[in-house]
């Protein structure tokens, strides 16, 4: 039987009376999912007729032992996921992957149920509960619930699926009889991708969170009730916008299945490219598109009574494309939407919450979403952040925890003030960092009056960026710096290091002009590791954060300076070194990543090569390790990614006798000669 225009049911004009200006009611009444204080904010400031509004966005877990089913069906504590795992899917059949971890303390609950089962969930972790009753279901934070009062807690209860026997795939609720605060212990969490929903080892429903819902659940609500409505999403990456956008779409028209509007989703149609109301494929449809790089105008033509844009990665889209977007609003009833991290101090979206802004006299209201004030953000979580980026000022954390815009007023990475402090005191301490190691760092110039070649010699303990164990190091010699790209000086003057400090491990940029002495230093059985720091950061956490390698180096190398972790012992080429850390000027990209300019951009600032510095960044490049000094031990080349000789079996050959250290002097001044 062929449904009836939607346009002439009463229960529909109902509904928009209802919905049409309300779109918090609409996800708690039809979808049943409570929403946070930053969605409230958007939601109400998307709701009027010719709304514009600009969102910077800044923007849990559980116990462990909990036991999570993977995407084989297979079970394993919660503690033991990592990135490479794949989970089920709520619905038993579809995959999760696992984008990123997530760790910390915080206050835990342990809910218990009505078959005797119990969980144990840290106080921001999102519940997915069904309603005993109705079976609506709704998503709520642990902190809201437990200030639920007892009525409102006994409607409720998690749901499971049963994915074995008779009554396999069905979904049944669970009261919850108790949640007991049980004081702060350690938590381990995930995102995964999809609907955010994912199967504990029991089949109970869990969740976690993603930027993309507050999107769909517009998107749906302005479709739902707004009669031959347009709603065009655009965004620079508009593939990744469109996989995300449309899942969470899918997601609420399943949600509303279950809910007092169940009849609305039977005139919704999910395609790859368009969501639509049945009868009405043409012009009333929500849709994603983006423009060439250089030709807005391929965005151009959108015009409609009922017209809502949205605009995601804001920061990334050209000046250009604006111009074109904001001449499409041309009705009363048009609304448009700009979210993005807060990545440049310039642009449309820039301007969009500081001159065009309400307060300012403009029409956007600008809404900024600090990860600090969030409710669903555990207080661990941003503790751990502070410690990582090292201040709430730093650019990094101003971006991607508060949602402001990064001051870049000073352009470069090292103020003055912090240089001098480089050369004032010590990193290491006598007894707590006694395991430390050695590095030798080479830094190969092109001669001919370009760069200069630099080695330095620095002491160096702990592996990581961050927190108890993050790198520290001093720079307690500078053997070499001078215009030379001699291959056999420079290989005479690493060997002398070598015999000098004990285990020194050689830090080499074997690109460009260091392959020459890469290839010396191999065919002499000295074994290195390359610096290949024009490159993509290895963990895929540094890759969202920094553009390449050099990029992650050189901000590392800033934030120890700024915590005290890195000294400079020597004052050889002090005024040099000074000037050098003083002119590494940095940017961030389209995607809020730390960049700093190439050499060549820097000399057209009248920037010089900073080869001294050069040499400092590849302490902190990530993937290093030392081996400490006084450590008896023996190196495996293939560590270093070039090998050694082999006999027909695979084994190495018998070490030769090893030189003494008069013999290996013997041999250096020979090169030098």
């Amino acid at each position: 039987m062929a449904l009836k225009d939607i346009r002439s049911l009463p229960q529909w004009k109902a509904a928009c009376l209802r919905y049409r200006y309300d779109i918090p009611r609409f996800a708690i009444e039809v979808l049943g999912m409570d929403y946070t204080m930053h969605q409230e904010e958007l939601f109400n400031s998307i709701a009027f007729d010719g709304s514009r509004t600009t969102v910077s966005s800044g923007h849990g877990c559980f116990a462990a032992g909990t036991p999570i089913m993977l995407a084989d069906g297979s079970v394993i504590p919660v503690e033991d996921v990592d990135i490479t795992h794949f989970l089920m899917g709520d619905d038993g059949k579809s995959w999760r992957e696992v984008e990123c971890l997530a760790r910390g303390r915080e206050n835990m609950h342990r809910f218990s149920y009505a078959d005797g089962t119990s969980h144990t969930f840290n106080e921001s972790h999102i519940l997915c509960l069904q309603h005993l009753g109705t079976g609506a279901r709704r998503d709520i934070t642990v902190r809201r619930w437990v200030t639920q009062n007892a009525v409102e807690k006994a409607r409720w209860g998690i749901y499971r699926l049963e994915m074995h026997g008779a009554k396999a795939g069905e979904y049944h609720a669970v009261p919850i009889v108790e949640a007991v605060c049980i004081g702060e212990g350690d938590y381990y969490g995930f995102l995964v991708d999809g609907n955010h929903k994912f199967l504990c080892g029991d089949g109970t429903v869990f969740h976690n969170t993603g930027k993309t819902r507050s999107a769909g659940v517009v998107a749906l609500w302005h479709l739902c009730f707004f009669p031959n409505s347009f709603t065009m999403f655009t965004a620079p990456q508009i593939q990744q916008l469109r996989k995300h956008v449309w899942k969470e779409i899918e997601t609420c028209v399943g949600l509303m299945r279950n809910g007092r509007l169940s009849w609305m989703a039977e005139y919704i149609t999910v395609l790859s490219e368009t969501v639509y109301i049945k009868g009405h494929q043409k012009e009333w449809q929500v849709y994603a598109k983006t423009a060439p790089k250089g030709n807005p105008q391929a965005l151009a033509g959108n015009h409609a009574d009922n017209l809502l844009i949205w605009a995601d990665e804001a920061c990334a889209v050209d000046n250009g494309v604006f111009d074109v977007l904001t001449g499409a609003l041309t009705h009363a009833n048009n609304r448009m939407v700009m979210t993005s991290q807060p990545a440049k101090p310039a642009g449309f979206f820039f301007d969009s919450h500081h001159k065009l802004s309400i307060a300012a006299g403009g029409v956007w209201n600008s809404i900024i979403m600090n990860a600090e004030d969030s409710e669903i953000v555990a207080e661990s979580k941003i503790l751990e952040s502070l410690i990582q980026y090292g201040s709430r000022d730093d650019p990094q954390y101003m971006i991607r925890i508060r949602g402001l815009f990064p001051d870049l007023a000073g352009e470069f990475l090292v103020t003055h003030g912090m240089a001098e402090k480089v050369y004032k005191g010590a990193a290491l301490h006598k007894t707590n960092h006694a395991n430390y190691g050695y590095f030798i760092l080479v830094d190969v110039g092109g001669g001919v009056g370009r760069d200069d070649s630099t080695i330095c010699v620095a002491k160096v303990w702990g592996n990581t960026q961050w927190g108890k164990t993050a790198r520290r190091a001093e720079v307690v010699k500078i053997p070499l710096c001078k215009n030379n790209d001699d291959i056999h000086q420079l290989t005479a003057k690493i060997q002398e290091c070598l015999i000098e400090y004990s285990n020194a491990t050689i830090l080499l940029d074997s690109n460009g002009a260091g392959a020459g002495l890469a290839q010396n230093l191999k065919s002499l059985g000295i074994f290195f590791k390359p610096m290949h720091w024009g490159g993509q950061c290895f963990s895929n956490k540094n890759r969202k954060e920094y553009v390449n390698k050099r990029a992650q180096a050189y901000v590392c190398l800033s934030r120890a300076i700024s915590q005290g972790r890195f000294k400079v012992r020597t004052v050889y080429l002090k005024g040099k070194a000074t000037e050098q850390l003083t002119r590494i000027p940095y940017t961030f990209d389209d995607q809020a990543r730390f960049k700093i300019l190439s050499k060549k951009e820097m000399s057209a600032k009248g920037i010089k090569s900073p080869d001294i510095v050069d040499t400092f960044a590849f302490i902190f490049l990530e993937g290093t390790h030392y081996t400490p000094a006084d450590v008896v031990s023996t190196v495996d080349p293939e560590t270093y990614d070039h090998g050694e000789e082999r006999t027909e079996n695979g084994l190495m050959p018998p070490p030769s006798e090893p030189a003494s250290g008069a013999e290996r002097v013997k041999r250096a001044a020979r090169l030098l000669q």
